[in-house]
C-alpha cells in the first residue's frame, strides 16, 4: 500500500529536519525553530519522533506487503539488518567530516539513532504478535521510567534528570568512553545509547497505525475516527504523565514520547484524510519529492551544512572564513534583522537541497538503502 499522505508527511517532516538543522546561528534562532533547553517541546521537538513513527508506519505497510506476496521473514531481517547497517554507516561518515578524524570519532547520531528503532521495530515487527508488540511499548516506556526516576546513578547519587548527572549520561560515558556530541560538553548525547532504548516505542507507535491502515473489515471513516481518538489520548497522557516524569527531548522521557506520539498520529490522520481520502494534490509535489527521497535529502544536506562550514573556501579581510559566515554576516544581515537573517539562511539552504531533490524527482531517481 502506497500512501500519498505518508509521502507528503515525510517530505513535510525532512524539509523541517533541515530546515532547523542548519540556522545562519545557533545563537540566534527563533524558539519555536530551537529545541527546548531542556524541559518542555517546541515545534522543532516533534520533527524526530515524526520520523520515528512514519519509519513505524512504512515497516508495517512494506513488510506487510512483502509478506502477503510471499517473502519469507528470514528475507526480509537479511535485508534488515543491511539495511540498518548502511544508514548506520552514513550517520557516522557524517560524524567524520570534514577532518575524518577517527580517534575523536562521535558514535551516536540522528541517522544512527534511525538505524537501530528501525532494525527494533523490523524484528518485532516480524517476529512479535500484535499484542506482544503492545506489551513492548508499554515494558519499554514503563521501564525507562523506572530506570530514569527510581534506580540509583553509579558513583554520583540518587536518580535525578540533570543533564550530566542522570542515569542515561552515566550510562552513554560508560560504553562511549566520550565518543559522544559536542552538545552535551562531553558528558552527555542526546542520540545516546540509552535514550535510544525509548525511541524505539516512538516507532512502534507508527507500526500500531501501519496495522490499522492494513485492516481490510475496518472502514476508512471508522480508521480515521480511530486515529483521532489515539491520536488525543495520548496527547493527553504524555501531557498528564509529564507532571510525574517531564517532557525532556534529549533524554526522550517516556511523557515525551506519548505526547509526540500523539500529534503525531493526529497529523497523520489528517493528511491521510486529505490527501488518500479526498484526493486533494495541489501542491503538495514539493514535499512528495522530499518524502520519496527522504534519506538522500538528509544526508546531501548534512555534507553541504559540514562544508558550508568550512573556512577553507573564501579569504576575507586578510584571514579565512567559511561561506556560511559570509552569507550570514555580510549579506543576510545586511538586509533582514539576526532572527530574520538566520531564518532566511535556513530557507535558502533547505531551497538548494531541494533543487537537487526536484531533479531527482523529475527524472524518477528514487535512492533506496
Amino acid at each position: 500500500m502506497r500512501l500519498t499522505s505518508l509521502d507528503f508527511f515525510r517530505g513535510v517532516t525532512v524539509t523541517a529536519m533541515i530546515m532547523v538543522n542548519d540556522p545562519g546561528s545557533w545563537q540566534i534562532k527563533y524558539y519555536q525553530l530551537s529545541h527546548a533547553t531542556w524541559e518542555g517541546c517546541t515545534i522543532t521537538d516533534l520533527i524526530f519522533p515524526f520520523f520515528l513513527f512514519i519509519v513505524g508506519v512504512s515497516i508495517a505497510l512494506a513488510f506487510g506487503k512483502a509478506l502477503t506476496k510471499g517473502a519469507t521473514k528470514k528475507l526480509l531481517l537479511r535485508k534488515t539488518i543491511k539495511r540498518a547497517c548502511i544508514i548506520f554507516s552514513l550517520g557516522l561518515f557524517l560524524n567524520l567530516l570534514p577532518n575524518f578524524n577517527f580517534n575523536e570519532i562521535r558514535i551516536p547520531g540522528v541517522l544512527q539513532r534511525i538505524a537501530l528503532v528501525y532494525l527494533f521495530c523490523s524484528i518485532l515487527f516480524l517476529y512479535a504478535s500484535k499484542k506482544s508488540q503492545l506489551i513492548w511499548f508499554g515494558g519499554l516506556l514503563i521501564g525507562y521510567y523506572i530506570m530514569m526516576m527510581y534506580v540509583p546513578v553509579p558513583g554520583i547519587g540518587p536518580s535525578n534528570l540533570d543533564p550530566i548527572t542522570n542515569f542515561s549520561a552515566w550510562f552513554d560515558r560508560l560504553i562511549l568512553e566520550g565518543y559522544i556530541g559536542s552538545h552535551g560538553q562531553g558528558q552527555y548525547d542526546s542520540t545516546g545509547i540509552f535514550t535510544t532504548i525509548p525511541a524505539i516505542a516512538s516507532g512502534l507507535m507508527g507500526v500500531f497505525i501501519g496495522h490499522l491502515l492494513e485492516r481490510k473489515n475496518i472502514e476508512i471513516e471508522v480508521k480515521l475516527i480511530w486515529m483521532f481518538i489515539i491520536g488525543c489520548t495520548f496527547l493527553m497522557l504524555g501531557w498528564a504523565f509529564s507532571y510525574e516524569f517531564p517532557m525532556i527531548k534529549r533524554l526522550w522521557t517516556s511523557s515525551y514520547v506519548l505526547f509526540t506520539s500523539g500529534i503525531a498520529v493526529i497529523c497523520f490522520a489528517a493528511s491521510y484524510w486529505f490527501l488518500d481520502v479526498q484526493k486533494y494534490q495541489k501542491g503538495i509535489k514539493p514535499f512528495i519529492a522530499f518524502g520519496t527521497n527522504a534519506l538522500t535529502a538528509y544526508f546531501v544536506a548534512g555534507i553541504f551544512g559540514k562544508l558550508l562550514t568550512s573556512n577553507q573556501f573564501i579569504s576575507f579581510n586578510g584571514g579565512k572564513i567559511s561561506p556560511k559566515e559570509w552569507l550570514f554576516n555580510d549579506v543576510l544581515t545586511s538586509v533582514f534583522n539576526p532572527y530574520n537573517a538566520s531564518f532566511a539562511y535556513s530557507i535558502l539552504n533547505t531551497l538548494l537541497i531541494f533543487i537537487l531533490i526536484w531533479y531527482m524527482y523529475k527524472k524518477k531517481v528514487f535512492i533506496k538503502v
